[in-house]
């Protein structure tokens, strides 16, 4: 009887990672990257937006991915090791381009969590108040900035943020609360100045 040998499709993620970093195996690869482009883009665009500077940092995150993919340590899933890589390369890349139009196209959840409803009516224009929160959000410092987009955006939890970011839980609390409170005093200061 023959041995069946697994196509890459089949195959599950360390064995294509081994076959990636140990024979150069190209469509090993191409298989990860296929597998989790959709997962790493939607994070990144949840961060970035959608253009052009999101679509180069996906790339990026790849590229770092084939740097440090030997010092996975296989105690966690790969998929979570990919997550903080992509999360590390976005985390680096704001650091490096802080006056950019960096913004998170995702503000919805982050206008939600500021309540910028008054008496149930809404004060602005949900394009206004997606406009302004994302001015606001370009403010923040990285640190804050990355905190409250992996806590309101992408859902974490403050330990999973932390390991993330390896902060301590009571740093990224502390990110999270004073990028909420930044941000309010921001957008509240912004209105009153406009009416």
């Amino acid at each position: 009887m023959e041995k069946h040998i697994p196509g890459l499709c089949e195959m599950e993620d360390i064995e294509l990672l081994d076959l990636a970093i140990d024979h150069k195996d190209q469509k090993a690869w191409t298989e990860l990257i296929k597998r989790y482009y959709t997962k790493v883009s939607a994070t990144v665009y949840r961060i970035f937006g959608y253009d052009s500077e999101a679509e180069d940092i996906v790339q990026e995150v790849f590229m770092e991915l084939a740097k440090c993919a030997g010092n996975f340590r296989r105690d966690s899933q790969f998929s979570t090791f990919l997550y903080r890589v992509s999360v590390n390369t976005a985390f680096r890349y704001i650091k490096r381009k802080t006056s950019k139009d960096i913004v998170c196209d995702s503000v919805e959840l982050l206008v939600d969590s500021l309540a910028l409803e008054k008496n149930g009516d809404c004060i602005l224009e949900a394009g206004e108040r997606a406009a302004m929160v994302n001015s606001v959000l370009k403010t923040l410092s990285p640190d804050k900035r990355m905190a409250i987009v992996l806590f309101e955006v992408e859902n974490l939890t403050l330990k999973e943020i932390s390991d993330l970011l390896k902060a301590p839980l009571q740093t990224v609390w502390s990110r999270i609360y004073n990028a909420r409170k930044e941000m309010y005093d921001k957008i509240f200061g912004n209105m009153k100045k406009q009416r």
